[in-house]
């Protein structure tokens, strides 16, 4: 039986599991930056895999602690994810591939794993919130980055002299300052994937609507589409490519 550890480095966490076929996790955890040794505390506990893949947006020096990790403990290089022009039956529009981050091409890869065969709006709100579009074909239409909900929270607390970093809550006519914040942050992180559907949808697509990240499920509410939750699609993706 041939394991396979997946790791997902975003800009705020690592994300890993172990796999003997797509999607069968056997193992799976997730860590703060700045605490990788539980992560390589737990993997030291985990057979030596028969290959490790990844996909890395955050800082190179992080990067390079999980290379000598799996260098010096399993003899094993890591197969870091580039995106492609096709892979797994999807073509790549992406006008410049270098500038894709690996993880969004990779949550598209196992978006399209988990719904083959579908048109798909994939909206993954973390540290920022990405939006892509991907054609029952199989053709990747692009997509959209917007600064995700705390950075657009940091945003308004750090470039104005009166606007605070607080908690307020969801009204439809807000009456306090945090209360507006909220309401108008998270109805434009809604809106604009509320956009993208409406957008697949006038080429004449059906599109299902998968929600993954950090802060997916406060959008729910607010959202004119039904969302699907979806976890790990760039382990997903990842994996898929691995076994194909």
């Amino acid at each position: 039986m041939a394991i396979k550890l997946f790791i997902d480095l975003g800009n705020t966490r690592l994300k890993w599991a172990t796999a003997d076929a797509p999607g069968d996790w056997l193992a799976h955890n997730n860590a703060a930056h700045d605490r990788l040794d539980t992560a390589f505390a737990a993997w030291r506990d985990l057979p030596t895999p028969a290959s490790v893949h990844g996909a890395c947006v955050a800082a190179p020096a992080l990067r390079e602690q999980i290379d000598a990790f799996a260098l010096a403990h399993w003899g094993q290089t890591i197969d870091w994810l580039s995106p492609s022009r096709q892979a797994l039956g999807v073509e790549n529009r992406y006008r410049r591939l270098e500038q894709q981050g690996p993880d969004r091409w990779a949550a598209v890869l196992g978006a399209r794993a988990l719904f083959p065969a579908e048109a798909l709006v994939i909206a993954s709100a973390g540290t920022a919130l990405t939006i892509d579009a991907l054609t029952a074909d199989g053709l990747f239409l692009g997509g959209m980055i917007i600064p995700g909900y705390r950075l657009m929270k940091r945003a308004l607390a750090t470039g104005t002299a009166r606007l605070p970093d607080a908690a307020g809550s969801i009204h439809d006519y807000p009456t306090s300052t945090e209360d507006a914040i909220e309401t108008g942050i998270r109805t434009a992180l809604a809106a604009s994937i509320d956009a993208m559907v409406t957008r697949l949808a006038a080429r004449g697509e059906t599109p299902i609507l998968l929600l993954a990240g950090g802060d997916a499920a406060q959008l729910t509410s607010l959202l004119n589409t039904p969302a699907t939750l979806v976890d790990n699609l760039v382990l997903h993706g990842l994996a898929a490519l691995a076994f194909a």
